[in-house]
């Protein structure tokens, strides 16, 4: 489905990613991980075709989705076209708007028929925010403005999700609700490739994962794999 291949990407003269590749299949969780300044949110931005300063730009490499080169796609095609939605890391929400009204803006590009029908939806697997339904989404709390931003993820009607550090910032019930609720996401067809420090979190929901350290991948394989890996337990794992 999605295929990166000998990624580069810099920012002015310093490189970010030194020729990465991976991939995802329809249908599978993969967790990209490793510590801060790995590489890991650039490579999502990369994915979304973000344009500097907001993100590095691409020097090498190519990524496909579906066997069609997105390397020169604009940003707002990967969404409406390739249907691939990023959750940021921090949200980014409209803090004065509603719940409702950040919902209905990420539709903004689809017919608007079925819209109060997927947000019912969102409401389903999100019943907080159905209570928070008219509330400024500035006044929620940090749980609740993460399950904003994935469900205004999911109002582009996305075949594939990508979170960046969805845990940061949650306490630890909320955490685990999260991740809960994308692994039912998940099961119900969505493809899901997440940034995570929380590497023991992430591994115990993926089906892959691929560790990042200083913009190169250093191990890859199956979650389990890597969960019984030594060396990425020392590091990453906290064991």
């Amino acid at each position: 489905m999605l295929r990166v291949r000998n990624l580069k990407a810099a920012y002015g003269k310093i490189e970010a990613l030194h020729g990465i590749s991976f991939h995802a299949e329809r249908g599978e969780i993969v967790t990209l991980i490793g510590a801060n300044g790995a590489g890991k949110s650039t490579t999502l931005k990369a994915l979304m075709r973000l344009t500097p300063p907001e993100s590095a730009s691409v020097t090498a490499g190519d990524m496909e989705f579906d066997g069609i080169s997105i390397l020169n796609m604009d940003a707002h095609r990967v969404v409406s076209d390739l249907k691939m939605t990023l959750v940021p890391e921090g949200r980014h929400i409209f803090g004065n708007l509603t719940v409702t009204e950040n919902l209905q803006l990420a539709a903004w590009s689809r017919k608007k028929s079925n819209v109060d029908e997927d947000i019912r939806h969102i409401f389903d697997i999100f019943p907080r925010l159905a209570e928070r339904a008219k509330q400024r989404s500035d006044t929620l709390s940090g749980g609740e403005q993460q399950m904003l931003a994935v469900g205004r993820a999911l109002m582009t009607q996305c075949s594939v999700l990508l979170l960046d550090e969805p845990s940061m910032g949650l306490a630890p019930l909320i955490m685990y609700d999260m991740f809960r609720t994308l692994k039912k996401l998940n099961a119900d067809g969505l493809t899901i490739i997440v940034v995570e420090q929380n590497a023991r979190l992430a591994l115990q929901v993926a089906d892959r994962g691929y560790v990042l350290d200083t913009g190169e991948i250093i191990a890859e394989g199956s979650a389990d794999e890597l969960l019984k890996k030594p060396e990425i337990m020392a590091a990453y794992l906290g064991a």
